[in-house]
């Protein structure tokens, strides 16, 4: 059956995870105009970028731990809120780690 097969559903969390960051973004750039900030097309663009990239280290993430489909969407939705905030962090903790701290 075609919903069992495994490429089918990497393909449907895929689409479900660059979905939910692109919802993430579109939320969070609305936020920030209802908070009075000026939004341009080209910062949505931007942000639309990053997030793309935040929600791709979801993906992978997801692949590698095995998340269910709607922790990896609701994870991807906050990547595509926060945008390059979640970046930033994960930086941090990456560079502390190889730090040896």
């Amino acid at each position: 059956m075609p919903y069992k097969d495994p490429n089918n559903y990497n393909w449907l969390v895929g689409i479900l995870i660059s979905v939910m960051t692109l919802l993430g973004t579109a939320a969070s750039c609305a936020y920030k105009a209802l908070n009075g900030e000026h939004i341009s097309w080209g910062v949505f663009f931007l942000q639309v970028i990053v997030s793309i990239f935040a929600g791709a280290m979801v993906y992978l993430a997801s692949s590698y731990y095995e998340w269910v489909p709607e922790l990896a969407g609701g994870i991807a939705g906050l990547a595509g809120w926060s945008g390059a905030e979640l970046i930033k962090t994960l930086e941090k903790r990456f560079l502390r780690k190889v730090s040896g701290e």
